[in-house]
Parts: C-alpha cells; sequence; structure tokens
C-alpha cells in the first residue's frame, strides 16, 4: 500500500510494476498531515494485518536489514519498533539567536522510517489528534503504547535538500559500481 498525493495514485503503481516492487499492490490519496495520511493507507489495510509498517518515501534507501529489525522488534511486550541512530552532534536550544541551553544527548536519538507496530495498536492510537507527534510512534507513545529503539542506518538519510539528494546519488552510484 502506498500513500500517495491526489492525483499520483496511478502513476504510484505504473512506477512500482516498472521498478518490480510486486508488494505495492494499491495505492490511495494522502490527507493534509502526515497522521491523515498514514490514516487513509490505514483504511485499506486488512484489520488482521498484525503489524504495520509505515515508510517515508524522503527516506529512498532502505537496506532490508533495518526492516527486518523493525518487524521482530515488534512483541514481546512492544507495542511498536523504531530505526534510530544515536545523535552525534552537540545540539543547543536556542532562544532566538541565543543559545538557551546545551542538551545532553547521550540519551538522544535520530528517529527513521521504517516504523512498525502492532497494527491494532497504531489504529487505535491514530483514532484521536496528538499535538506535537511528528512522527507513528508519538502518537503510539501518547496513547500509552511502549515503542523500542532498534538499530538504524546511516544509509538510511532523509531527502528533503538538493545535498541531500547528491548525497543518495552519490550512495546509489557507489553501490551500483560494487
Amino acid at each position: 500500500m502506498v500513500v500517495a498525493p491526489e492525483g499520483w495514485e496511478e502513476p504510484v503503481i505504473l512506477l512500482a510494476e516498472e521498478l518490480g516492487a510486486g508488494s505495492v499492490t494499491a495505492s490511495v490519496m494522502g490527507g493534509e498531515t502526515r497522521a491523515d495520511s498514514v490514516r487513509a493507507g490505514l483504511a485499506d489495510v486488512p484489520d488482521e494485518a498484525a503489524v504495520v509498517l509505515v515508510h517515508d518515501a524522503a527516506r529512498p534507501l532502505l537496506p532490508e536489514a533495518v526492516i527486518e529489525r523493525v518487524i521482530l522488534g515488534v512483541g514481546d511486550g512492544w507495542d511498536g519498533a523504531v530505526a534510530a541512530l544515536p545523535v552525534a552532534d552537540t545540539l543547543k536550544r536556542a532562544d532566538g539567536d541565543a543559545v538557551a541551553e546545551t542538551v545532553p544527548r547521550d540519551d538522544l536519538h535520530a528517529v527513521q522510517t521504517p516504523q512498525a507496530f502492532v497494527g491494532s495498536v497504531l489504529r487505535g492510537a491514530l483514532e484521536r489528534d496528538v499535538p506535537g507527534a511528528s512522527d507513528c510512534a508519538g502518537y503510539v507513545e501518547a496513547s500509552g503504547g511502549r515503542v523500542r529503539l532498534v538499530e538504524g542506518d546511516p544509509a538510511l538519510l532523509k531527502v528533503t535538500t538538493r545535498a541531500d539528494l547528491e548525497i543518495a546519488e552519490a550512495l546509489l552510484a557507489r553501490e551500483a559500481a560494487e
């Protein structure tokens, strides 16, 4: 299931066929917000699906090992699992242009997608709005769910700028050369 912008539902299916992505069998129109888009996608996922994965197209370089880690991370009392990497940079909280505080990074992680959840838990979590939730894990956490961190991958970068795209292209070229 792929959630796409309005008017892109059919082109997404055609592109998936062209790329040989046989697991993509349907596409639905997304919503105004991330949560609305996930809700739209979930509406087409069978209720009996035990685990649901949510992934952003902005992270096109998805190693299969990460998919396996997030799926295996669900269960044993965990309602979800998210790919994550420890934060390496020093973080500063700002007050305008002024540094207000240096944030200890010892326990901080940068979260990636895919994120995996017990299907019924994700559906329940998305029944209400959660101000400030920037990913599905935030909804599950706000509803009392337990979310586990699993090892992400540095290649799973989020492509949002021209520089990100150039890095992704370089990684793909290196992979093709190997």
